[in-house]
């Protein structure tokens, strides 16, 4: 398998592909991936199976990909509160900024996202 079939594994939560890339292809977790990392792609899409694969096998949750993004505020931005959930008591850094400046409680628009990022 290519990147690419990695990062279409990513996006449309296929664990079974993810879990073979990572383990039997020997990929690193923290690999960049057309400028992310594996863990932005799980958060863009929600997909929190892949997320706790990903820091079982010791992904930096607080990397961020080519835009700045780091894979909570992908998570935010995208309203997935049980990403953010995950995330944050995995031990990501709540107290990000986005990359013009606003912090991610005032980047949330979902009231679930902002009572755990307070």
């Amino acid at each position: 398998m290519s990147s690419s079939d990695l990062i279409w594994s990513l996006k449309n939560g296929d664990l079974e592909s993810v879990i073979e890339q990572f383990e039997s292809k020997k990929v690193d977790v923290n690999a960049s991936l057309d400028g992310r990392s594996a863990i932005h792609y799980a958060a863009d899409y929600g997909h929190t199976d892949i997320i706790e694969f990903l820091i079982s096998k010791g992904v930096d949750l607080n990397a961020v990909d080519k835009h700045g993004i780091s894979p909570l505020l992908a998570a935010i931005w995208e309203g997935h509160t049980e990403c953010v959930r995950l995330m944050i008591t995995s031990g990501a850094h709540k107290s990000g900024r986005t990359p013009d400046g606003q912090t991610y409680l005032e980047a949330a628009e979902k009231a679930e996202i902002k009572s755990l990022l307070k």
